[in-house]
């Protein structure tokens, strides 16, 4: 069973086009999806009321293929992040080539 977990990250009001604006992040098992998202509210709404329409705006941009800036963090294998690095090592490791510098 995965576990699934939603937070609001991020949160600001912006004046100018009367709208706050955060990042929601999908926590899904083991992947951390991050979707930028704003909501035309007013400024003395409170956190709770905005926090669910934020999320409910990037739950509906990600189903309908409109979250653009949508990242997505690296896959955990046994309770750890595989990074690039490590990625590259492997890569090496199973095509033989262990002994070709990386460049960095």
């Amino acid at each position: 069973m995965s576990s699934y977990q939603t937070e609001v990250q991020n949160l600001n009001y912006n004046a100018a086009t009367r709208c706050f604006e955060a990042l929601v992040v999908f926590h899904e098992g083991h992947e951390t999806r991050k979707v930028p998202t704003s909501a035309p509210l007013p400024i003395a709404t409170d956190f709770e009321a905005v926090s669910t329409v934020l999320v409910a705006r990037a739950k509906t941009h990600r189903a309908k293929g409109r979250a653009k800036l949508m990242s997505r963090s690296p896959t955990q294998k046994a309770g750890r992040l595989i990074h690039i690095n490590d990625m590259i090592r492997q890569l090496k490791d199973t095509m033989g080539l262990k002994d070709m510098q990386t460049a960095a």
